[in-house]
């Protein structure tokens, strides 16, 4: 079963991120399943925005995306999404444009990664898994360019499905 590999209890942990607008908004929160903590950036820091978020183990992952729990003017209105083995070399996944609107804006991988980048929210229940599909990588990053107006960006959660690597 595909898990969400950017929380704690799957072994997610934060590498880094660009602002934090304070302790209430900070972007451990990104880390739980709780869908009523976000991570709300500094106001004061231009955009873009980013965080990397590191997986236990090498990984081959099949969806990415992100959660809102509200719509509003500081909704990610243009997302990056990259994954990478090593935090050297970075592969671009999704570079897409979001409705604002609340809710799961997911990205299926495609089998042989020959559509890289996507730009289309997927709309089937379940990420296409075979040996052809996804992706392996050590770590994700999101990356927001622009929001709906408003001072700052909030993301609710990252999602990053997908299984580790066998050993």
């Amino acid at each position: 079963m595909l898990k969400n590999l950017t929380i704690t209890e799957n072994g997610g942990a934060i590498e880094e991120f660009s602002s934090q607008y304070h302790h209430e908004s900070r972007c451990l929160n990104l880390l739980t399943r709780d869908p009523t903590l976000c991570w709300f950036t500094d106001v004061s820091k231009q955009l873009p925005q980013h965080v990397i978020l590191r997986f236990a183990a090498p990984s081959r992952i099949y969806r990415v995306g992100i959660y809102l729990h509200g719509e509003n003017n500081q909704n990610p209105k243009h997302i990056q999404i990259w994954l990478s083995p090593d935090k050297e070399r970075w592969t671009e996944v999704v570079d897409a444009e979001l409705e604002q609107r609340g809710g799961d804006h997911l990205f299926d991988l495609p089998e042989g990664l020959a559509g890289l980048p996507i730009a289309q929210i997927t709309s089937r229940p379940a990420p296409l898994v075979g040996p052809g599909a996804g992706m392996v990588a050590r770590y994700v990053k999101y990356v927001v360019t622009d929001n709906f107006g408003g001072s700052g960006i909030y993301t609710t959660k990252i999602f990053a499905f997908g299984l580790p690597e066998a050993q």
